[in-house]
């Protein structure tokens, strides 16, 4: 089956030229390390934890002895043969001592069985708090020996990084376990104050270690890659593919260790460590580093541990990746054990990020368990180099921000009380005055700000009516904003403070507080922004995001049909979500004045988001690179502004979206980076939710006051999007008009992906020759460069093309190459060689595809004129059936090539075939033949029509056949152009998205048939087939009646978005109902009248009546729109047919009113949806016009029948009560006589 139509995303980074390493710029080994500011940690919790004891440190040791070698070759050459002499004495007395170290090695692995695992245990449990000395002590070396800045630097920022993800996984803590006990090996540099001290063999320590440095520098990077490849890996991936990942990022371990065994060595040879001593620690390591490597194999957390056990219930990885039943199961997967991981330190239990429906997180899921390790973290290597840098110039920003403000305190190291730990002057003096201990209520806090300004500005008052000099601490500049600080503004001001809800300011967050307002700005200016500009900002966005979206659904009836499914899942994914926060913030208007005096700050704002976003490309992949982008402190500080600008890049793609066909992972790119906000607003939320319980206030009411009701509907939103609320709410419409948006958008910098006509035919590239190519093996050497060819499967059928070019592996003795098939899934090929007894040589190659398709086994040979390859392949090394062929010719010769099978039959006749098709179709294709046009034409759609069947699943025999005789005719360009353009046609089939029939379950495909009367919560849909609309329904939550087919119903024929467009539907289906039943009412009327006068015998005075066909334009006077000019009337027909209709039919509610477009049943039945003129389209909305005879139908006919029943029973009642009564006058009569 093909994957190009339903493939996931696809790496945005193409070049194969990559290096596996970070690209950033390393610094000359002179040039100091940039100034940084000191990094911010939790505070140890048992005092310091920092270790120098490098005996429980060092990983791996005999590897030392091998670079001492080394060393002593290079220093033959030194001028000092005594020092000569001296060193190798050193060394080879090392070297002996190895066998006895190794004697006693493993008593010393018992003894250290279980305090050994308990440090490594412990050192990765308190590994933040270990990190704080070590940083600061590589800051002060750093200052001694600049050279080793670029490895600090590059720890540093790696070290923030993780601190930002913190989801304790036990095996990345690991690894930075590791980084920091190399990092810890360089603090031995404290003891060498110059870095030009000469060493036993004449070499200065800069010189010794300065490259080591730099590769330690990019070790560093590249394993902080690795672990955000393997952080950002869902659940299952690491459960099923967790023995691949493990030896991959346990690679990194031995990296580290055999890093910090050079630097200990060389750093031994200036330090003078003893012989003896150098044992005793190598000793120590042989004993330790399979602890590590154990320790790391077990770090497996309970929910990985309880999938696991899932995974194999199911049969197995092997069964499980093969099997999309199994995989969606597990994707559901939902730990029943506590889950021991937190976000953010939060302690909230971590959940899978996922935006999509499930159909597309299956493919992610696939595609993730498809690549290698090695393929995935080179394509995380670009978006973690962009993070990598942006946590470089956060750094950078943290020292520049760190500016002392005008009139602000300089603290003493002696203090007198806690307000003496306050920076600014004013909230020193409220805090001392009130003698507050280190926290205060929020209420009293602001409460008493308010006062102290209000007493501030009545002293200044006084002074000027005295004539005397002012002393107060308001300036005159700044009086403005003191109305602004009251007691309406309470809740804002102490927002601003209280960062986690808590209900207390403490020092820490008002020193946070001052310290970050903008420069130049004074208190009660920044305090005037939180009490009132916030919201004016917020609202100002709010507007702007509104009106924005308004845009984005004018657009959408231009979309390119191609686009029209990634569009609507984009709004579908987060116009719903974004709705709710723009219609739950309480809005203010001020004037003009008072939004220039923050206008700075807001405009300084937006442009440090819009350059976090620019160096992430728009793109938010994890929940580290959003806090990278907006920066730390509570989200609503800069939420609308960022949402405004990922909307805006996202409205000038829609904008293209009417002409180009983007890729398809360029949506969906953008609406999960919108989603990852959603994440980080849910986890706001949670938070101040779990603050207002533990004060025991009623979250619900406190969401309507806070941050401005920006999460009232957020936290519950059930009414607001009922339908019975979507009945008449109504969104903001607006015509498009491209004229009025920007001419000179940079389609280049704008698009994150190639447009999907760029897939057609990519260009050539050129295969150039690599170093491990010059150096392979000579039966390496001849099977290297570009091969095009097919495989041959059961049944003599030739698969489509393949094309790939073999490079020579590092080993010079493998080659491998790695390549797209033609329907767009990557695969790998890996081979080796074997030289037979009669000095033949066979070439052995693997090919790993993506996880549905099995692995499979070529083993084949060179033809003498090493321009052909061929063999037998199949699915198991020892059983191999099939055959394949491959030539270095041009895909376009090969082609041409006869079936193998004329080969066999007939060698020398096939021969003579392929020559003169080769000549004939080339001259055909310069000349640019009309038949050969056309062959290619009807080739094209005779494939285009076979890879729909394919994709539907009912593929023939013959149609297999006839496939295998295409793909032969075929290019390898020729195919991938195929399947691009099947993935783009059925990117344009309509779907509506979450939508099942009430009555039979299904998912409604075409029309779905709402119900204009039932439900309250959610519509009453339906597929058009017969027994589902005639339906009875009497269960279901959210209504009081039943729903019965006598009900009103709108055909919607396009699909919409939900909760922004039914309620407009519904509205329009109502008016359009009222108005087609009136048309049709007053034509009956009419037509009743006019076969009254045609009885009469008499004329009659009547004015002439002139008759009007429906779809035919009337002129209108005084009367209004929807009724006919004096003297004329409307007589409906149906615009297909033009037949007159009555009751039932349908009428068009999209069509202006002056069409009358009624459509009659047998239209509507035969043609479904059709274009007439230039008004009515296929899509148009359409609402069912019946007659109370006709919608009662069944159960009418029914009712009927059981009163004639009823009737028929109370007439035989009455005819016996009638004959009871006479029978008792007779016996009244005989009695009396």
């Amino acid at each position: 089956m093909p994957l190009f139509s339903r493939r996931p995303k696809t790496p945005k980074s193409r070049s194969t030229s990559q290096s596996p390493g970070p690209a950033s710029r390393i610094p000359k080994p002179d040039e100091p390390p940039p100034a940084l500011p000191p990094i911010h940690f939790p505070k140890p919790l048992n005092g310091n934890t920092e270790d120098l004891d490098m005996a429980k440190q060092l990983d791996g040791a005999f590897q030392a002895i091998g670079d001492a070698g080394e060393d002593v070759q290079d220093y033959k050459g030194s001028r000092s043969l005594k020092v000569l002499n001296i060193t190798s004495t050193a060394v080879n007395s090392i070297q002996t001592n190895v066998a006895s170290a190794q004697s006693y090695s493993s008593p010393m692995k018992t003894v250290y069985e279980s305090d050994a695992m308990k440090t490594i245990r412990e050192g990765v449990n308190t590994l933040v708090d270990s990190l704080p000395g070590i940083v600061k002590a590589l800051d002060e070396v750093a200052k001694i020996h600049p050279f080793i800045g670029i490895a600090v630097g590059a720890f540093r920022v790696v070290v923030e990084l993780d601190m930002k993800r913190r989801d304790n996984d036990k095996k990345i803590g690991v690894l930075f376990v590791e980084m920091r006990d190399l990092m810890e090996a360089l603090l031995q540099l404290r003891g060498i104050k110059d870095e030009e001290s000469v060493g036993p063999d004449g070499q200065t320590i800069k010189a010794r270690l300065q490259e080591l440095v730099k590769q330690i520098a990019e070790d560093i990077k590249t394993c902080a890659n690795a672990c955000d490849t393997y952080a950002k890996k869902k659940l299952i991936v690491k459960v099923i593919k967790g023995s691949i990942w493990d030896g991959t990022l346990s690679g990194f371990i031995d990296l580290f260790a055999k890093r910090r065994k050079a630097v200990t060595f060389a750093l031994s040879i200036h330090i003078g460590v003893g012989v003896d001593d150098a044992n005793r620690r190598l000793k120590a390591i042989d004993a330790k580093i399979d602890m590590v490597l154990d320790f790391f194999s077990k770090a497996i957390s309970p929910e990985q541990l309880e999938l696991a056990a899932l995974v194999q219930k199911k049969g197995g990885p092997t069964v499980v990746m093969a099997d999309n039943v199994a995989l969606k199961e597990l994707m559901k997967f939902r730990p029943a054990v506590a889950s021991d991981q937190t976000k953010q330190g939060t302690g909230k239990d971590v959940g899978e990020h996922n935006s999509h429906s499930e159909g597309d997180d299956l493919a992610v899921v696939k595609q993730e368990l498809f690549d290698s390790p090695e393929l995935a973290i080179k394509k995380n290597l670009e978006v973690f180099e962009r993070k990598f840098k942006m946590q470089q110039r956060e750094l950078a920003e943290e020292m520049r921000r760190m500016v002392h403000h005008e009139g602000d305190r300089v603290i003493e190291a002696i203090t007198s009380g806690p307000h003496d730990r306050i920076i600014d002057p004013d909230i020193h003096e409220i805090w001392k005055d009130m003698r507050w201990p280190g926290h205060v209520k929020a209420r009293h806090f602001v409460l008493a700000l308010r006062d102290f300004y209000r007493q501030q500005a009545e002293k200044k008052r006084k002074t000027h009516a005295h004539g005397e000099a002012p002393v107060s601490r308001v300036a005159d500049k700044d009086e403005w904003a003191l109305e602004w600080i009251n007691i309406n503004r309470l809740q804002a001001i102490a927002e601003a403070f209280d960062d986690d809800a808590s209900g207390f300011i403490t020092i820490a967050e008002v020193n946070q507080f001052t310290a970050s307002r903008p420069k130049g700005w004074s208190l009660p200016h920044w305090l005037a922004y939180w009490a009132i500009g916030w919201q004016m900002t917020a609202t100002k966005y709010r507007d702007m995001m509104v009106e924005i979206f308004a845009k984005m659904f004018a657009i959408r009836p231009q979309v390119h049909p191609a686009n029209r499914n990634a569009v609507d899942k984009y709004l579908r994914t987060v116009w719903r979500k974004l709705s709710t926060l723009t219609s739950s913030l309480v809005t203010t208007y001020q004037s003009d004045a008072l939004q220039e005096r923050f206008k700075s700050y807001v405009e300084e704002e937006e442009q440090r988001l819009r350059e976090g976003l620019e160096t992430v490309k728009y793109d938010i992949d994890a929940m580290d690179t959003l806090l990278l982008t907006t920066g730390p402190g509570r989200i609503e500080k800069y939420l609308f502004p960022l949402l405004w600008l990922l909307l805006h890049r996202d409205f000038e793609i829609f904008r293209l979206c009417r002409t180009t066909v983007i890729h398809k992972d360029e949506l969906w790119d953008s609406a999960d980076t919108i989603v990852w906000v959603f994440d980080a607003i849910t986890d706001r939320h949670n938070d101040l939710l779990a603050s207002f319980k533990q004060q025991k206030l009623d979250a619900t009411e406190q969401f309507k006051v806070f941050a401005s009701e920006l999460f009232d509907y957020w936290h519950d939103s059930e009414k607001f999007w009922s339908l019975d609320n979507l009945r008449t709410l109504e969104f903001m419409e607006v015509e498009y008009d491209d004229s009025k948006e920007d001419q000179d958008v940079d389609v280049n910098k704008l698009l994150n992906y190639p447009s999907a006509g760029a897939d057609l035919y990519p260009p050539c590239v050129e295969d150039p020759i690599t170093e491990n190519d010059a150096a392979a093996d000579d039966a390496v050497r001849l099977i290297l460069g570009r091969w095009n060819g097919f495989l041959i499967s059961e049944g003599d059928i030739i698969t489509s093309m393949y094309t790939f070019c073999f490079h020579a592996s590092m080993d010079h003795k493998t080659y491998e190459a790695s390549a797209n098939g033609a329907n767009g899934t990557d695969y790998n090929l890996i081979g080796d060689y074997t030289t037979k007894d009669d000095g033949t040589v066979e070439y052995n190659i693997s090919r790993s595809y993506i996880a549905r398709f099995r692995k499979s086994y070529w083993t084949g040979r060179l033809e003498d004129d090493g321009e052909t390859l061929s063999g037998r392949w199949g699915y198991e090394k020892d059983d191999q059936p099939y055959t394949f062929l491959f030539k270095r010719v041009p895909p376009e010769v090969l082609v041409d090539r006869p079936h193998p099978k004329e080969f066999k039959e007939n060698r020398i006749r096939a021969l003579w075939k392929y020559a003169l098709t080769v000549v004939r179709n080339d001259v055909r294709r310069k000349m640019f033949s009309w038949s050969y046009i056309k062959e290619r034409r009807d080739l094209r759609l005779e494939y285009l029509k076979l890879a729909q069947k394919e994709e539907e699943g009912i593929l023939t025999s013959e149609d297999v056949e006839r496939f295998g005789v295409l793909d032969q005719r075929s290019t390898f360009n020729d195919v991938r152009c195929f399947y691009v353009l099947q993935d783009i046609r059925q990117r344009s089939v309509i779907e509506h998205f979450g939508v099942i029939c009430d009555h039979c379950g299904e998912p409604i495909l075409g029309t779905r048939i709402v119900c204009m009367e039932c439900g309250s919560r959610f519509t009453f849909d339906f597929c058009d087939k017969l027994a589902c609309v005639g339906c009875t329904i009497k269960t279901r939550d959210d209504f009081t009646t039943p729903h019965l087919p006598t009900h009103d119903f709108v055909k919607i024929r396009t699909a919409i978005l939900h909760y922004r467009e039914i309620g407009k539907v519904l509205r329009s289906a109502k008016a359009g109902l009222e108005r087609a039943k009136r048309l049709l009412e007053e034509a009956k009327q009419r037509k009743d009248e006019e076969s009254e006068e045609d009885d009469k015998d008499e004329p009659t005075n009547l004015p002439e009546t002139k008759v009007v066909p429906a779809p035919l334009r009337r002129v209108t006077t005084t009367m209004s729109t929807d009724s006919a000019s004096e003297g004329e009337v409307v007589v409906p027909r149906c615009i297909k047919c033009a037949a007159v209709v009555s009751m039932p039919c349908l009428y068009c509610i999209d069509c202006p009113e002056t069409v009358n477009a009624f459509i009659c049943s047998e239209c509507d039945e035969q043609h479904a949806g059709f274009f007439h003129d230039e008004h009515h389209l296929a899509t148009h909305n359409l609402v069912v016009c019946k007659t109370q005879d006709d919608s009662t139908s069944d159960e009418t006919s029914k009712a009927q029948e059981r009163l004639a029943a009823l009737e028929s029973k109370m007439s035989e009642l009455t005819s016996q009560l009638d004959r009871m009564e006479k029978l008792l006058q007779s016996f009244a009569i005989v009695r009396t006589e």
